[in-house]
């Protein structure tokens, strides 16, 4: 029975591919003049991070949809036989405003995503320490798909720290409590998500590639599948997500990994 369980785990990673946006402009890392993915964490680029990350996993095929400064990452990278995985190269539509909508539709369209089978999307500027994390994620989304019919499910930190400091105030504008950068209790996505072909699929739809304004799936296809009652949650505490959107948080993360690696 123990190896049957692993026998189906396995073949359901083979049947996963894994999307990796690559294409932002790091606009809140300011003038950095690189791609994004190829900024160093303790000394290596972060799609490295990424990488060995989903492929530790067992997770084999690879599509990076690459964007502003895409060629560095496609000439790190290369044909992915250094890492063992299968890659897939996907440059966003020339048009001057794109967003995650637009990039995966056209990845679709040239037929670089496959409708057929489910996706694990992914960003190499989203650090998690639980190691196993992807493969959690896939089981309890094949749970949520066989119980519940749901065709998306979002990876959630069930708290985040608030980036500012808040206060309460009465009626004379008196200052009654404040507190710097608290943990404010909401599900926050981490940026993972696991899609079924369909979800997939009414990227078609949803998406106009052609529209004078950039388009973000977080917009257009979750909300959706929400008020269908077909997306699908799975929270991870808040210290396994390291979130890297400044500069401040990549020297965060750095701190993070070289105190764990201390302890190993």
């Amino acid at each position: 029975m123990k190896r049957n369980i692993i026998t189906l785990i396995e073949e359901e990673v083979e049947r996963t591919q894994v999307l990796v946006f690559t294409g932002g402009l790091a606009k809140r890392m300011g003038m950095i003049n690189r791609a994004k993915a190829m900024l160093e964490l303790c000394g290596r680029p972060l799609i490295d991070w990424c990488i060995e990350y989903y492929s530790s996993c067992g997770f084999k095929d690879f599509i990076f949809l690459i964007g502003y400064r895409g060629e560095e990452i496609e000439e790190y990278i290369g044909n992915g036989e250094r890492y063992g995985i299968k890659v897939t190269y996907v440059r966003d539509p020339t048009i001057a405003k794109v967003g995650k909508g637009k990039a995966l539709k056209n990845a679709i369209e040239v037929g670089a995503v496959d409708t057929n089978r489910r996706a694990l999307i992914c960003f190499p500027d989203d650090i998690f320490l639980d190691e196993t994390l992807p493969l959690k994620l896939l089981l309890h989304h094949m749970d949520g798909v066989k119980k519940r019919g749901i065709l998306a499910t979002v990876v959630f930190t069930t708290a985040i720290e608030y980036p500012f400091g808040v206060g309460e105030l009465d009626e004379n504008y008196i200052v009654t409590r404040f507190e710097e950068k608290p943990v404010i209790r909401i599900s926050t996505s981490t940026g993972m998500y696991m899609l079924e072909p369909q979800a997939i699929d009414m990227i078609r739809e949803l998406v106009d590639i052609n529209t004078p304004y950039s388009i973000e799936f977080e917009d257009v296809l979750l909300p959706r599948l929400a008020k269908s009652k077909r997306l699908y949650a799975m929270t991870i505490p808040r210290d396994t997500w390291i979130p890297i959107n400044t500069l401040k948080e990549l020297e965060r993360a750095e701190n993070i990994l070289r105190n764990a690696q201390r302890l190993l």
